[in-house]
């Protein structure tokens, strides 16, 4: 039988796309290739097979003798044989001429270059045209030349963009050649092309050398490779995906032992140059085998890096992807946005949702979990084996520690579970949702598995959660939550898919339990927001036969109505939520609220525009509404209006205040302890403090403490008592009571040591605005310019203006820092200044004493 050898059949593929007129071949080229042999051969070669032999889909085996002998005769020769014989022929004869030398040797490895990267370019999932160069891969490789080393790996999971990143420095670097007339060679393969040497039983060394011309393999190349011919050229051997879940086990063996002869062989030649690219779980399971000399591999991981050296996307990589892919996108992409969709993986799935539209400005959280179902859907549920995936999957999820942030899973728990379902092991890990590593020592065998990142592994975790409870989000899914996740960061993310996934098919009529989960400030948030975008999203989906468009169209219940409020959760994306609210069919004293806290939000962002606008809105209400509420907030947000923008404040807010902690309820309903009210009545302690005198705020503090929440003073644990203690400290502090704000800050420090990640970024603003109180009476200005700048962070990328020039006031009104630190001092008095010549503020209603306030 006539052999079929790499080059010529590299050749024959090349004869075929010059008889069907096709330069630079793409996946759809292969029907009309196909067309055009069946009609000039008579012999129909599929669409399939040829997107097979083009590599624009896997392949395990090599073509079929009659697919080439029909290929060949498409290109006018006999057959197969006749195409080989002719070709042999014309390789003695150039070789009787003159030997094989450097130059043709580079002709040939650019052809076979240029082909592979063709075929990789047409496999990406954002077309390459619109792709980036990276820079990590420029710097990466520099560093590895300049070692001196050997050999050097790109490894990182599936998705990460390996591959185009390799192609873009491949167009480059043969473009720089080119101009520069560099002697380097660079052969590119794929991992998968290397399946023939398996299947000819030849070796990997042979394949290389016949793929390159050389049918003698006794004329071994380095006797080519001479100083005169080379000059200062390289030889670069690039391959990409040399992955283990292509191969059967045994064959992978056998393909990396002959790799690293061949590079066991050329490795002391300073003109050679391997590079491979490969998921970290094959590097991690080999690395003994192929870089078993350490000093001849370049690697650029650093530990703690977990055998990655391929970063996620930079803001400014996200920014130029973004542009290249739309031109008409204009603005930057919001750095929050940005860090959901830093994995190339997740951009890709976003462009093929979005080809038509493309831009980030519009994406949210919801959008990245939109994109992983997706992913899961067409990688996991759908194709062969899908049952035996799902039961896989849910059977490693028991065997995760879900109250840690461990995800890892030792192999020899659950050998037994991919003996049981290998097929939907081997397909899992193909696509990257599962990993496997091998880090056994010579004392110690560590050989586990791994979900592909954090956001299938907790996907899994919420599916599994649901099966169990035969589908249902319900009180009981929360109780186990909560069990399971006591301490862990998982349990919102966990949470969030529940909600996701149970809202597909019940909507969210049982939304409500999502109040019996436990969870701290910070993680409240974080749910609240999500649960807003997801409410949002449906809303403008214009599908109003949707499951969720019902649930805008029903009463929502008390529980989780005030579940959406508390002052603590104030941020830009807080306010999506709240507009979404107002959607719903809802009382009057419930827009009332809602509108309130709108108007607090755009206080805390010298919104005065949005302010007034609110304040319009809510007078356009009954009065008796709104009087019965605990605290009339149409005059509370007023008094701010007119202070802020016209320099005077209207006392009607003032009086109503003064007259309710004079006063002595019984039983009044407005008293009941909710999250609505809580908002009210310190909406009613901020209104004090306009009128510069202290003493009125604790007053009505007090007067909360006793007829309202009286475990408030003795427990800061809560979110309301945090803010009344905050609020107690500040009126303590412009009294000069030193002391007691010393010891509501020690009360702090008590109950939030080493737990601040709790704190929302609200909190957190407020609680450096605390210490700043108690460190301006040590003296210690490095500390408070310290504290300054935590704010001025925070305010900067949560929009806490108010706060903001609150802290910088809180400096200019200290006589001590004036004299101790003048540099700093006129620093803080230039930005405030600043800030509020930008809004349109008076400063001196942050500085003035109270004898200077005009009361109307």
């Amino acid at each position: 039988m006539t052999p079929i050898l790499p080059n010529h059949l590299e050749e024959l593929k090349t004869c075929v796309l010059l008889a069907a007129g096709i330069a630079n071949p793409m996946p759809a080229d292969c029907k009309f290739i196909s067309t055009l042999i069946n009609k000039k051969t008579r012999q129909y070669v599929s669409e399939t097979t040829l997107k097979r032999i083009y590599g624009f889909a896997y392949s395990k085996f090599k073509p079929s003798l009659f697919t080439i002998n029909t290929m060949a005769q498409f290109c006018d020769y006999v057959d197969w044989k006749d195409f080989y014989q002719r070709k042999i022929a014309e390789t003695k004869t150039g070789s009787s001429k003159n030997n094989l030398g450097w130059l043709q040797l580079r002709q040939k490895a650019a052809t076979i270059t240029g082909y592979t990267l063709q075929t990789l370019k047409n496999k990406s999932g954002i077309p390459y045209n619109k792709t980036i160069k990276r820079d990590f891969i420029d710097y990466h490789l520099q560093e590895f030349i300049a070692s001196g080393c050997a050999g050097t790996v790109i490894t990182a999971p599936a998705g990460y963009g390996k591959t185009i990143a390799m192609c873009h420095w491949i167009d480059e670097k043969m473009m720089q050649d080119e101009a520069n007339d560099s002697n380097d060679i660079i052969l590119m393969f794929s991992g998968n092309a290397l399946m023939s040497t398996v299947h000819t039983g030849g070796s990997v060394s042979h394949w290389l050398l016949s793929l390159l011309g050389y049918n003698n393999t006794e004329n071994n190349i380095t006797t080519l490779l001479d100083v005169e011919q080379r000059k200062n050229g390289k030889f670069f051997l690039i391959v990409d995906g040399l992955d283990e879940f292509m191969f059967r086990s045994e064959q992978f063996r056998i393909i990396l032992n002959q790799l690293v002869d061949v590079f066991s062989f050329y490795q002391s030649h300073s003109w050679f140059k391997l590079i491979l690219t490969t998921r970290t779980s094959t590097w991690v399971n080999n690395k003994h085998q192929l870089a078993f000399n350490p000093d001849i591999w370049y690697t650029g991981i650093n530990s703690g890096e977990n055998f990655i050296n391929v970063p996620l996307f930079s803001l400014r990589e996200i920014n130029d992807l973004c542009k290249k892919i739309n031109p008409d996108v204009t603005g930057c992409v919001d750095i929050d946005i940005a860090q959901l969709f830093n994995h190339p993986l997740y951009l890709q799935e976003y462009y093929k949702i979005h080809k038509t539209d493309f831009s980030l400005s519009s994406a949210d959280h919801t959008s990245l979990y939109e994109l992983i179902a997706t992913y899961v859907l067409n990688k996991v549920y759908l194709g062969p084996h899908s049952s035996e995936k799902i039961v896989l999957i849910n059977a490693l999820v028991d065997y995760v520690d879900l109250s840690g942030n461990e995800q890892n899973i030792r192999k020899l728990k659950v050998d037994h579970l991919l003996k049981q379902y290998p097929h939907a092991y081997n397909d899992l890990t193909s696509v990257g949702f599962l990993r496997e590593f091998n880090e056994s020592s010579n004392f110690h065998y560590n050989s586990y598995l791994t979900f592909g990142n954090q956001n299938y592994l907790e996907y899994s975790i919420a599916q599994s959660l649901l099966f169990k409870n035969d589908d249902c989000f319900d009180k009981k899914l929360i109780t186990t939550i909560n069990e399971l996740f006591k301490g862990s960061t998982r349990k919102v993310n966990v949470l969030k898919w529940c909600i996701i996934l149970s809202a597909q098919t019940d909507g969210l009529d049982t939304l409500e339990y999502i109040t019996e989960a436990v969870l701290n400030p910070n993680e409240k948030t974080n749910l609240i927001v999500f649960i807003g975008e997801l409410l949002e999203r449906d809303y403008n989906s214009g599908n109003q036969g949707g499951i969720l468009m019902k649930y805008f169209k029903q009463p929502l219940s008390n529980r989780i109505f005030e579940y959406f409020f508390g002052l603590e959760l104030i941020n830009p994306s807080y306010k999506k939520t709240l507009n979404m609210l107002l959607k719903f069919e809802l009382s009057g004293r419930r827009r009332i609220i809602i509108l309130s806290a709108l108007g607090i939000i755009a206080l805390i962002e010298l919104n005065l525009d949005e302010v007034h606008r609110i304040i319009n809105k809510l007078s356009q209400f009954p009065p008796d509404e709104i009087s019965c509420l605990p605290v009339n907030p149409l005059l509370c947000l007023d008094s701010y209006y007119h202070c802020l923008k016209y320099n005077f404040i209207k006392k009607d807010a003032l009086r109503e205040l003064t007259q309710l902690y004079f006063s002595h309820p019984d039983k009044d309903a407005n008293l009941h302890q909710t999250a609505s009210n809580d908002l009210l009545y310190l909406l009613g302690v901020h209104t004090l403090f306009l009128c510069a005198n202290p003493k009125k705020v604790l007053r009505f503090i007090n007067f909360l403490n006793k007829h309202y929440r009286s475990e408030a003073p003795a427990n800061c644990t809560t979110q309301y008592a945090y803010f009344i203690q905050v609020n107690k400290a500040a009126a303590l502090f412009e009294i000069g009571d030193q002391k007691a704000v010393n010891d509501i800050y020690n009360s702090f420090t008590c109950h939030y040591a080493d737990k601040q990640e709790i704190f929302t970024p609200f909190m957190k603003i407020l609680y450096h605005n605390l210490r700043i109180k108690v460190l301006l009476n040590t003296q210690n200005q490095l500390l408070v310019i310290n504290e300054i700048k935590n704010i001025v962070g925070i305010a900067k990328k949560w929009g806490y203006k108010y706060s903001k020039l609150k802290s910088f006031a809180t400096i200019l009104n200290d006589e001590g820092l004036k004299n101790d630190s003048p540099e700093f001092y006129r620093q803080v008095a230039y930005d405030a200044t600043k800030m509020c010549r930008e809004h349109d503020l008076d400063l001196q209603l942050f500085t003035r004493k109270k004898e200077e306030y005009r009361v109307n």
